[in-house]
């Protein structure tokens, strides 16, 4: 294991990249290494921001588009490793769990087998951990406004929420804008209200050329009147840099599902439980979530009666749009940078 120093260090300022809509200055890692963070400081107002999410855009704002997957993909590095960190022990009373059993759409703690939910399901519990960490990422792209799915993250600053790559850039060097964060989105409800970006961060090797192995980004938000977003919601644990086999719950706001079925309409938070695999450089999953989805969060070891457990992956695509295997990249070296990119953000 090597010093949290050397982790750090990683993340190298080597250039500054002008780029992306609504101005800004992107300061980009050597670009040589694929796993080096890629940094966006926003430049707009956060009444800007709010002003510009009226209902009207937020209701119309479609499901981001996935790119096609690069042809050529490079294997993640693994000479870091930063250990795992829990969510806290105690969240605000306002979203704090029950003491004794389980508060969520699904009964107990996770259990794969008999348990396991592979055509995603609603999440009926709202008010509490799981639900609180997560919402509807929205953005502006060059195509008109978006949404996919993020959730809140431990982390020392309080501010910050993890989606996918493809959620913050088009993978071919240019940002998306106007990130809003509404977290335990459900039905059209903002309970939590709604929370402004302040920087971004993404794998040099997914913001220059959509490599779906690097599929994974880190979003900084402003506080909202003092108070920052974890101090509201509470947040998930992470693992990097440990294995691809997990006992997952998958969570999203997707507007379709692989295979099709009917019913998905995008305002509701969806989950599926299941074990994880390896799949080359990515980890694989069984469940349906289609577009809108794309970001949520993979949790493995969430026990309902405390509402947290460790971001292990994030919603990237599904190899085909007739299965219901979908995939993640590996949370590595890349995901160890993009987190540390935003620490201090």
């Amino acid at each position: 294991m090597r010093s949290s120093k050397v982790i750090l260090g990683a993340v190298v300022v080597a250039g500054m990249i002008t780029t992306g809509i609504g101005g800004g200055t992107a300061w980009a890692a050597a670009p040589t290494d694929p796993n080096a963070a890629v940094v966006k400081r926003s430049t707009q107002s956060v009444s800007d921001v709010q002003k510009y999410w009226t209902p009207e855009r937020m209701r119309a704002a479609k499901e981001a588009p996935v790119p096609a997957a690069a042809a050529t993909r490079a294997a993640p590095a693994q000479s870091h490793r930063l250990p795992a960190t829990s969510a806290p022990g105690a969240l605000p009373a306002k979203v704090a769990g029950p003491s004794n059993g389980a508060s969520s759409g699904a009964t107990g703690d996770l259990a794969i087998g008999p348990m396991a939910v592979t055509q995603s399901a609603v999440w009926t519990s709202h008010g509490v951990m799981p639900a609180t960490t997560v919402g509807k990422l929205y953005f502006t792209t060059p195509k008109g406004n978006a949404e996919c799915t993020a959730s809140v993250v431990n982390s020392g600053n309080h501010s910050m929420i993890w989606t996918a790559g493809h959620c913050v850039t088009d993978g071919a060097q240019h940002w998306y804008s106007n990130f809003s964060f509404v977290p335990d989105y459900h039905d059209g409800v903002s309970p939590l209200g709604r929370w402004v970006w302040k920087s971004a961060s993404t794998p040099t090797a997914y913001f220059n050329g959509a490599n779906f192995d690097y599929d994974l980004a880190a979003i900084t938000l402003w506080p909202q009147n003092g108070v920052k977003v974890a101090d509201r919601t509470g947040w998930q644990g992470y693992k990097f840099n440990y294995g691809y086999n997990w006992n997952a719950y998958e969570f999203g706001y997707p507007y379709d599902t692989h295979p099709a079925r009917s019913g998905i309409n995008g305002q509701q938070l969806r989950y599926c439980i299941s074990g994880t695999w390896q799949a080359g450089n990515q980890q694989a999953i069984h469940c349906d979530q289609g577009h809108g989805a794309s970001g949520g969060p993979w949790l493995d070891d969430l026990q309902l009666s405390r509402g947290w457990g460790y971001l292990i992956g994030n919603v990237s695509y599904h190899p085909s749009d007739t299965s219901d295997e979908e995939r993640s990249p590996h949370f590595g070296d890349a995901a160890v940078n993009v987190y540390n990119a935003q620490t201090n953000a």
